[in-house]
């Protein structure tokens, strides 16, 4: 049997989205980059507690489930597992502010289908969730970094790419600005916008501006792709 193609990856729906956030503030937070998504306000259930979003999950259907990991009646874990069982259609999303490897693998493994951190500002994460829509899988860059060196761990000995050049297709070398070069090395560090425009000592909007050239010159459209074309084409050491 073949694999899959690109172009069977199934693609999710922002809209109408159930959050489990027991935060006032970061309540706030998702309605508005929710918002900027197309998904108003009468378009977002919100619970609470694992016992109301369960109780939501059996009254209506919904096209994403934006899940904390810390409730005030267990965790978030515990939904994604019992949604994988119950409501396997309805993906479901991590955003939280817990980052232990433990609590990473335990949600992946319950079948989160993306892990974002709340440190992150508005725009990442309504670019993060705007990437699930074209059928990815959303990782906060902090996080895919570490998954993706205890991967490296796993799996020793892999054989190289060939050397023949023939093998390899021909890409035309992407020119970045040494600014624009400096933002996507700082990104790799993980570093928020914020923390990016305090270490150059520019504005939030202007370190959005290059990385929004960033991003469209190297075709991408989150920061883990970023990062990844990024040292995949020399541009980062």
């Amino acid at each position: 049997m073949s694999a899959p193609l690109l172009e069977d990856v199934e693609v999710v729906s922002l809209s109408p989205a159930l959050v489990v956030e027991d935060d006032p503030a970061m309540r706030e937070r998702l309605a508005y980059v929710l918002s900027t998504l197309g998904c108003d306000e009468p378009q977002i259930a919100w619970a609470d507690s694992l016992t109301s979003a369960r109780s939501l999950l059996e009254q209506q259907h919904f096209g994403v489930a934006l899940v904390d990991i810390g409730l005030p009646d267990g965790s978030g874990v515990d939904l994604i597992e019992w949604m994988h069982v119950h409501h396997r259609l309805v993906p479901a999303v991590v955003i939280s502010a817990w980052r232990t490897e433990a609590v990473i693998f335990a949600a992946l493994r319950a079948g989160a289908i993306g892990y974002l951190l709340k440190e992150r500002d508005d725009l990442e994460l309504s670019i993060a969730l705007r990437s699930i829509e074209q059928g990815g899988a959303p990782i906060d860059p902090a996080i895919a970094r570490r998954i993706l060196g205890w991967v490296a761990t796993q799996l020793p000995g892999l054989p190289s790419p060939p050397d023949d050049p023939s093998l390899t297709p021909a890409t035309t070398p992407v020119m970045l600005t040494p600014r624009e070069r400096k933002i996507l090395e700082l990104v790799s560090q993980g570093m928020s916008n914020r923390d990016m425009a305090d270490a150059l000592s520019i504005s939030r909007l202007t370190v959005e501006c290059h990385t929004k050239n960033i991003y469209r010159k190297l075709a991408v459209n989150s920061r883990t792709e970023a990062v990844y074309q990024g040292r995949r084409q020399g541009l980062l050491r």
